[in-house]
């Protein structure tokens, strides 16, 4: 097990500062980040109070932060606040629900930071200026599409997924950002769309649909194993995961239904997926029985994947999320008694992410800004003709050894910002290879998560491998892995050995409980830690827990993976010291869910779905508020464009629920360039994703297409240029 240090804050990003002014949730949380960082963040805040969009939960999001009122249209405040811009480095605004008063402001100060503007669907296409909510957005992007009941409407999270998807992204572009400017001497300006986000989180579906299928929505249940799914014990909900022969076989023993192991119904996957239902009546009828610990306990014994679904109020008695100090409750100087909020997601052998340690009240920074005003003259930008088009992380060497989504995801992404990416896969290849649908001999899925990257077999049981490897951790900069906890370290390459190798390397760890964990045996499917995070909890439909249909866990995890890499290298240039990052995806999962915990007005819009001649329709607002505004009509006998229409007569605001073919075919994802065929090594072409991160003047790199991994003989040592 590695200790990190808990009892010193990260400095990842001192002397970073930020001014917050965006209303969207997306720019809460990219501050929010930025502060646990070690960012100063200046929550700006008007003078009325307001109840929507991240004001809903302003305790959440101001805490940890700078707090001060300000009114745009008063002379005084206008001033200060154009000093506190030109004294800060980062600009965090959402031009398409922000005042114009806010507007103005901001647009008189351009250039004198980096300004990162999140909107619902950026600045190009036909869809741009629109400013959807969350779940509107997916609607739009095809996430809604993928959740929901097989038999049932589509169903947009409670949790606002695509807001926290962006604003992850969002603060890897700044840090990104400040890395071009310290080559260039230039101040980027960042487009962040909702909309892209959520096209990049399709990646598990957008295969089918290149396959030739269109994806549907399965429920709790997966689309290519069995039995996989929530069932209900006799004290509340557990989730199930079996995607092999062997995990039914001892499921079947465990059950005391022996019979059904070997019955030609069920011996095969594609028997239990071809007779599924009567699979899951299996599984309930034995987990009924049981008390959700009693089942847990018995399941983990038999080394099958399960976890209890958590409620999202009982997260204190998880023990994972004890151990990992993930829950805190911290004093409101605004009003008697504490506040539920997040621990911090980062725990590094540095120091942990920076916490708060109350939540501030309104304006109680006004004579802080004054003095930090005084002391910061800002940036001078200093134009310089070389290297100006240069990509912010050329030269830097990262390494990588993940499987499936996580750590490939944060890797893909630094490769777009010109890192050198070498994947180390063993023998047989990345698993991941073999997912279906193929295009020539190789995975849709494995393609468009590896893209960019040089793929080397690497046999890391012999000693040839060891010693392969050990040049490659020389040689690197960054080095990113998703294995099972204790993998590397059964190799004889722990955290010690591995600074001692190469003391300035920054190390990243992603697990589903983290590498200092109280699970340490626990398997980790995306779905299992979306289960025991509190997620499917928060989005329960019908009384039923529900999971997001894209693997939200997975790629959180490499988005929050991706900005503390980045962080930790800027802060590497200071220091000179490496560093252990150990995440974690329950972690991550339970902080998405925070703005749902202290039941604030108006935190949560719901929105109905109205069923159409061809296809469904999300509505904006909760179902009781229209029931009163919505006219009485057939709405199954009109298409999806015509009840748009209708409802806009009556005032109300809708969008069409998108499949992923209607939202590859539309014009917004075209112009953003969010799906661009490229060609393979193989002869064959391939669908690769677009980057979510937009910036004004850096054109980055999808990269080419990954091949078969290469041997790593002498013309492979040479072109590493690693030694032995």
């Amino acid at each position: 097990m590695i200790q990190t240090n808990t009892h010193s804050a990260t400095q990842y990003l001192t002397g970073i500062s930020v001014v917050e002014i965006g209303s969207r949730i997306s720019v809460g949380v990219c501050g929010s980040l930025l502060a646990e960082a070690g960012a100063d963040v200046f929550f700006v805040e008007p003078p009325e109070i307001l109840t929507t969009n991240k004001w809903a939960n302003r305790r959440l999001y101001a805490s940890g932060k700078h707090c001060i009122l300000a009114d745009p249209g008063e002379k005084d405040d206008r001033e200060t606040l154009t000093s506190l811009i030109h004294s800060a480095d980062i600009v965090l605004l959402s031009s398409d629900v922000d005042p114009a008063p806010w507007q103005d402001l901001v647009s008189k100060c351009q250039g004198a930071a980096i300004f990162c503007d999140f909107t619902a669907f950026g600045k190009v296409g036909p869809m741009a200026g629109q400013p959807l909510d969350d779940a509107l957005v997916q609607a739009m992007s095809g996430v809604a599409h993928t959740t929901g009941f097989a038999d049932g409407p589509p169903v947009t999270l409670r949790v606002p997924l695509l807001e926290y998807s962006t604003g992850v992204y969002g603060a890897s572009a700044i840090i990104a950002a400040i890395a071009s400017r310290d080559q260039t001497g230039k101040n980027q300006t960042i487009d962040m769309a909702l909309y892209d986000a959520g096209v990049n989180s399709l990646a598990t579906f957008l295969p089918a649909h290149f396959g030739g299928k269109a994806p549907m929505r399965v429920g709790n249940q997966h689309a290519m194993c069995a039995p996989w799914n929530a069932f209900q014990a006799s004290d509340g909900w557990l989730l199930l995961c079996s995607a092999s022969n062997p995990p039914w076989q001892r499921l079947c023993n465990v059950m005391g239904v022996p019979q059904f192991a070997d019955d030609p119904k069920f011996a095969d996957l594609p028997g239990r997926m071809e007779n599924r239902d009567e699979v899951n009546q299996i599984v309930q009828d034995w987990v009924g029985r049981h008390s959700v610990s009693q089942a847990v306990e018995i399941l983990m014994a038999a080394n099958i994947a399960c976890g209890p679904i958590l409620r999202m109020e009982d997260g204190d008695q998880d023990p994972n999320l004890r151990h990992r100090s993930m829950i805190r409750h911290v004093p409101d100087h605004s009003t008697p008694g504490d506040v539920r909020i997040p621990g911090a997601v980062l725990k590094a052998v540095s120091g942990d992410g920076r916490v708060p340690d109350f939540i501030p009240e309104r304006d109680e920074a006004h004579s802080f800004v004054e003095d930090f005003i005084a002391r910061n003259p800002g940036f001078s930008a200093e134009e310089r003709s070389d290297g100006d088009m240069a990509l912010p992380l050329k030269g830097v060497r990262v390494l990588e050894i993940g499987q499936y989504t996580t750590a490939p995801l944060s890797t893909k992404h630094l490769a777009t910002l010109g890192a050198e990416v070498i994947k180390v896969e063993p023998p047989a290849g990345d698993a991941a290879r073999e997912w279906l649908p193929h295009n020539g001999d190789l995975s849709y899925f494995f393609v468009m998560s590896n893209a960019g990257k040089t793929s080397i077999a690497v046999d890391l049981q012999s000693d040839e491998g060891q010693e392969i490897f050990t040049h490659l951790l020389e040689s690197a900069d960054i080095f990113l892995e998703n294995l099972k906890p204790g993998s590397l370290a059964r190799r004889g390459f722990d955290w010690e050995k591995i600074s001692s190798i190469n003391p300035r390397l920054i190390y990243c760890a992603i697990s589903g409980f983290g590498a200092d964990s109280a699970y340490e045996e626990r398997p980790a499917f995306d779905t299992v830690v979306q289960a025991m995070a509190g997620l499917m909890n928060a989005n329960s439909s019908q009384g039923t827990p529900l999971k997001a249909g894209v693997s939200a866990c997975d790629f959180m995890g490499g988005e929050v993976g991706l900005f503390f890499v980045l962080t930790a290298l800027r802060s590497r240039e200071r220091t000179g010291k490496g560093d252990f990052l150990d995440l974690s995806m329950q972690d991550i999962a339970v902080w998405m869910t925070a703005s749902l915990w202290n039941d604030e007005p108006d935190a949560v819009r719901q929105n109905q779905m109205l069923d159409c001649a061809d296809g469904y329709i999300c509505v904006a607002g909760a179902p009781e508020h229209l029931q009163a505004k919505i006219p009485q009509v057939q709405w199954n006998g009109l298409t999806r464009a015509q009840a748009t229409a209708k409802l806009a007569d009556s005032g109300l605001v809708s969008v069409p629920v998108q499949s992923i073919a209607d939202m590859l075919d539309h014009p917004q994802t075209k112009a953003r360039s969010l799906m661009q065929m490229h060609d393979g090594p193989d002869g064959l072409r391939w669908p690769l994703l677009g980057s979510p991160m937009v910036f004004s003047d850096l054109k980055l790199a999808i990269g080419d297409v990954i091949g078969q991994p290469q041997t790593v003989d002498a013309d492979m040592r040479a072109r590493l240029k690693i030694d032995g």
